[in-house]
């Protein structure tokens, strides 16, 4: 392992400064699932169904009364590494030199091939995040195979123990658009959730999914009244959320994320993060968090090796020799949490009253 080969380039005040000044956009399970450090790679949280507690009126002179904590549980579990590593070859820094010898260089080309690698790794990182966070909210387990990750293969699923799940009373994708109740369906599951002491304040769907919805005669009818067999367009999103809080039911945020992932063979295919077909209905928009905890190479840098942090994200390039190659790495501890797994509710929209196929 060597200094990095850029390392004139990328002095330690340049390199920081367009760490500090670069701003990616917001990852998208950040609104469900804010970033939250921890001293340790084991975490434990609390998990309960306590909302709303009242408080008892008694008499003057007599003890309070002492509620009990029979509704809590603890979540256990270890946060693992998630690593990417990108190289720049021998050809690649020999297109680097020949950019910097020309008189008037493409200033956004040396920009990319100098810092493209760096904005690469950090991206990986939190778009695995973004993957594991959706797939845990959108299935209640994240799974791990040869299909969606290079690293760990697990042999069970990761469950977070979201078990009120269930299935639609017509599927949402029959052919016949008259027979589907994706309106009862909500409010079906909203009434569930009442029953359970939970109040829903928000549908995550797929934008699939909420093609089913919105072209259902049910939903047509549920935003355009009597008038709705002869419309001819299907309403909006915005209409649809509209009529959904005027009947004191949770609007719906569209989860799309779409993400490309390479497998050991350097096949790259197309992931997406949300489970189809599935629906979740949440408390609230934050329903847990993104834990995440120092590395051991933050903690013990190398020597030879130029180091930044983005958020909690480390960022790390170095060089070897004979071939010349330059390296760029990303890597974090981190893993999805959900606290409030037990006031979350699930559907599948693909299957007939129970979450899975007999």
């Amino acid at each position: 392992m060597e200094f990095s080969i850029l390392h004139d380039i990328l002095k330690p005040k340049i390199l920081s400064g367009f760490i500090e000044l670069w701003q990616p956009a917001e990852s998208p399970i950040f609104k469900y699932m804010p970033f939250l450090g921890v001293p340790a790679l084991q975490y434990q949280i609390v998990s309960g169904t306590e909302q709303k507690p009242l408080a008892d009126i008694v008499a003057y002179d007599t003890s309070y009364p002492q509620k009990s904590r029979k509704n809590l549980s603890k979540i256990t579990g270890d946060i693992p590494a998630i690593r990417v590593m990108k190289k720049m070859s021998e050809t690649d820094l020999n297109s680097y030199m020949q950019f910097n010898q020309m008189k008037s260089p493409d200033e956004q080309a040396v920009i990319a091939l100098v810092f493209g690698d760096i904005v690469y790794c950090w991206s990986a990182v939190m778009n695995r995040l973004t993957f594991l966070g959706f797939q845990a909210l959108s299935r209640g387990v994240i799974s791990l195979d040869a299909s969606n990750n290079a690293g760990i293969i697990t042999e069970a699923d990761i469950t977070f123990h979201i078990d009120n799940k269930s299935g639609a009373s017509v599927v949402w994708d029959a052919v016949d658009l008259a027979t589907t109740k994706p309106i009862t369906d909500i409010e079906t599951v909203c009434a569930l959730a009442r029953a359970a002491g939970v109040i829903i304040k928000k549908i995550l769907m797929s934008p699939t999914s909420f093609a089913h919805l919105r072209k259902s005669q049910e939903s047509v009818n549920f935003c355009f009244g009597q008038s709705g067999s002869a419309v001819t367009k299907y309403p909006n999103l915005a209409t649809i959320n509209e009529n959904l809080v005027s009947d004191g039911l949770p609007p719906i945020d569209l989860i799309q994320s779409i993400f490309q992932f390479e497998n050991r063979d350097h096949d790259i295919s197309n992931l997406v993060s949300w489970d189809e077909g599935k629906i979740a209905f949440l408390p609230q928009d934050e329903i847990g968090a993104i834990l995440h905890c120092k590395t051991a190479e933050e903690q013990f840098p190398p020597k030879q090796v130029t180091q930044e942090l983005k958020d909690f994200v480390l960022i790390s390039k170095w060089s070897e020799v004979a071939p010349i190659q330059e390296f760029t790495s990303g890597s974090a501890n981190a893993f999805p949490a959900i606290k409030l797994a037990n006031q979350i509710f699930l559907l599948n929209s693909l299957n007939v009253t129970d979450w899975e196929a007999e």
